[in-house]
């Protein structure tokens, strides 16, 4: 699966994840979506995600449920380094 990923503006340690070509803009988030994520910023798009596959900086498989489920997945970044 192709992915959008738009950050918060207010934080930039949140996100949300579309299938890519999905107008954020367009989309029905609840009301109940963390004030944070109310005005975003473009991230990265094109991101190729497939499930059972590791991603060094989000859960690929949870974001995959989520925009299946949903529509669209909220979810965090992480990057650890080991030296």
């Amino acid at each position: 699966m192709k992915i959008d990923i738009y950050t918060s503006s207010k934080n930039g340690e949140k996100f949300i994840s579309v299938q890519k070509g999905t107008k954020i803009e367009e989309l029905s988030l609840p009301d109940t979506l963390d004030p944070d994520l109310k005005v975003l910023s473009p991230f990265r798009t094109r991101l190729d995600i497939e499930l059972g596959a590791e991603h060094n900086a989000l859960d690929q498989d949870d974001v995959i449920t989520q925009i299946e489920e949903n529509g669209f997945a909220i979810h965090g970044a992480k990057r650890t380094i080991s030296l």
